[in-house]
């Protein structure tokens, strides 16, 4: 901890450390914007033999919010996976969100999920090339954030259950309006890391970004994540767009972004 925030220019004295509603510790330095992203990775490097999963962020463990965590849902019951749990929950959203372009393919109404999916792969606009934001933390956020925290655990994708976050009040497709529990981030997180590699690389209170080493690159299978990225956060519509901006720039990128207003 203390030689990795040495390389950043932080002494030891400057470390934060604080409790978690879990008993577990928090701990966190300031760090150059610019740097932020090398840093996580060095220590990233690093967690196989130090325990430690490092997070960018914008807020220093002094400051951080602790929530109620709200129960666990168990969407996913019955279900091969939770996402697909999910994914059904919202099938009606979905397929209204597919009314919203014209897929070329033909005029008749989408039937369901794997013909959205399919008739996805026909909608999406041209990539272009890579944007700055999948290389950059500064384009997410209308300031950087230039904190490194750091949580010692074994399993990153369940840091949610350990630090109450991301809070998601208003997941508005889910009958009643109910935030999506701790448990049930941590359950997408599991399984895309498990199919893609997607690791957390920036966690805050209502926002998080993946690290992915394994995007998805066949159109199809695409389409399909997409229509899980925006089961898992509808707020893409004042991010990236719709279904077909997600499958275009979101889903085949190396960097996951979701943000719950």
């Amino acid at each position: 901890m203390s030689a990795l925030a040495a390389e950043s220019g932080a002494s030891a004295e400057d470390v934060q450390r604080v409790r978690t509603p879990r008993g577990g510790d928090l701990f966190g330095f300031r760090c150059a914007p610019e740097a932020c992203l090398d840093v996580w990775r060095r220590a990233r490097e690093r967690h196989a033999v130090t325990g430690m999963w490092p997070f960018v962020t914008h807020t220093p463990p002094s400051d951080w919010e602790w929530a109620d965590a709200p129960g666990d849902s168990h969407r996913g019951e019955g279900h091969a996976s939770f996402l697909d749990g999910l994914v059904e929950l919202q099938t009606e959203e979905l397929l209204q969100e597919a009314e919203t372009f014209r897929p070329p393919t033909g005029p008749l109404p989408v039937r369901d999920l794997d013909d959205l999916a399919r008739r996805l792969t026909g909608a999406v606009p041209h990539p272009g090339p890579p944007r700055p934001a999948q290389a950059r933390l500064a384009t997410f956020f209308a300031g950087p954030p230039e904190w490194i925290c750091l949580v010692p655990t074994r399993d990153p994708g369940g840091l949610p259950e350990l630090l109450d976050a991301p809070d998601t009040p208003n997941h508005t497709p889910l009958p009643g309006r109910e935030a999506l529990s701790y448990r049930d981030h941590a359950h997408v997180l599991r399984e895309w890391h498990d199919r893609y590699g997607a690791e957390i690389c920036y966690l805050d209170t209502a926002a998080l970004l993946l690290s992915v080493e394994r995007p998805p690159s066949d159109p199809l299978e695409a389409a399909r994540v997409a229509i899980e990225h925006y089961a898992y956060c509808p707020d893409f519509d004042q991010l990236i767009g719709g279904l077909p901006e997600i499958a275009a720039h979101q889903a085949p990128a190396r960097f996951w972004f979701f943000w719950w207003d």
